[in-house]
């Protein structure tokens, strides 16, 4: 049987992809440009591809004949992924639902058509109009359509803050179009998720901890959530609608929603693929016991996924270091918890800079406690 497996991307997010594909048995052709990442050394068969260049891609995929085709956790890979599996006759999601997935704009308008409650929102393009955002109510929240990562966000707390907060926004923004919206309050999480051939199933719900207004960049996840049964069940209804307005039928859904105090979910925004900053590829498989990788390698090898849980569940969390007070907390779990400490990453200096996107960050570890 042909175990040939491409996976697009090397880095060290992409990297536990491959570990866990060698591990079920594939043979791991790893495709992107050659930069030193870590995915070059444990890749089976590393091509140095520009992954973007769709014809050279294609051309080297040919020579492979693989089984099947997979990525996580990049909205980049995930064009040139499901370019791959049209090519290959594999089911993947649509040219359309990938230009939602990928234009916060789009996004909106599609759950707005489906009747899924959002806020009251607004496009921008190339340069702030005066009077743009008459009759929304503060604060407002300014992102760039086509980025992720938190790059380009910011809260505006009223109309004085509103034109250097558009204008910062589109400055980030390659295609300069921009979306506002009412901010929505209450707790963030994220529901990290599964899809094949339309049906839905929710993995876990992630607790998340952001550095707050006005950028908004995540410093940490816990799963699971603490989240009632009940609210537990609503969430997934919500979810579910959500992703079928925007038409996603294959692979990892990751969807960023809150929960406002009267317990109305409210998307920010979601993505057609697996939750980066190690959330689907660490934390699912940790505090649900699911296969999360094992999924998306199946799929993208056009067979139905497994749900049967490979370990016990666990309480998991990331925590990312931002400041010094991260770095002593991981300097202590290090001394005083080294059991429960899964991975982390190199950890550069903390030098007190503002954090203004996820890139920013010195470094993260994990752990893993019992329920």
């Amino acid at each position: 049987m042909n175990n040939r497996l491409v996976i697009l991307g090397t880095n060290e997010y992409q990297n536990p992809l491959i570990v866990r594909a060698k591990e079920l048995g594939y043979e791991t052709h790893v495709f992107g440009w050659k930069t030193g990442a870590i995915g070059e050394q444990t890749a089976d068969v590393y091509h140095d591809v520009n992954i973007m260049d769709y014809d050279a891609l294609w051309n080297e995929v040919k020579k492979v004949d693989p089984c099947g085709v997979a990525s996580i956790a990049s909205e980049l890979a995930m064009h040139p992924m499901n370019y791959l599996l049209r090519k290959l006759g594999i089911p993947c999601n649509s040219p359309k639902t990938e230009e939602i997935a990928t234009n916060k704009y789009l996004m909106r308008c599609a759950m707005r058509d489906a009747g899924v409650e959002g806020p009251q929102f607004v496009l921008i393009e190339d340069s702030f109009t005066p009077g743009i955002a008459d009759g929304f109510n503060y604060p407002l929240i300014v992102k760039p359509i086509d980025l992720s990562s938190s790059r380009g966000v910011m809260k505006i707390n009223n109309a004085d803050e509103l034109e250097t907060g558009v204008e910062y926004a589109l400055s980030w923004s390659k295609v300069k179009k921009v979306i506002l919206e009412e901010f929505v309050e209450g707790p963030e999480y994220s529901g990290e998720s599964i899809a094949y051939e339309g049906r839905y199933k929710l993995l876990a719900i992630t607790e998340k901890h952001t550095t707050g207004a006005p950028h908004f960049v995540e410093r940490g996840h816990v799963q699971p959530a603490n989240i009632a049964p009940a609210m537990y069940e609503k969430v997934e209804q919500t979810l579910y609608k959500a992703f079928a307005s925007m038409g996603i039928e294959y692979g990892a859904v990751h969807p960023e929603f809150r929960i406002t105090k009267d317990g109305d979910i409210r998307f920010m925004e979601i993505g057609a693929r697996m939750g980066g900053d190690t959330i689907g590829s660490d934390l699912v498989p940790l505090s649900s016991g699911y296969d999360y990788m094992g999924m998306v390698i199946s799929i993208g090898c056009g067979k139905a996924p497994s749900f049967t849980k490979i370990n016990e569940p666990r309480r998991a969390e990331i925590r990312y270091i931002v400041d010094e007070n991260d770095y002593k907390e991981y300097l202590r779990i290090q001394q005083e918890e080294p059991d429960v400490l899964i991975r982390h990453s190199d950890i550069k200096p903390v030098y007190g800079n503002e954090i203004l996107k996820s890139a920013d960050r010195s470094g993260y570890f994990i752990t893993a406690r019992p329920m």
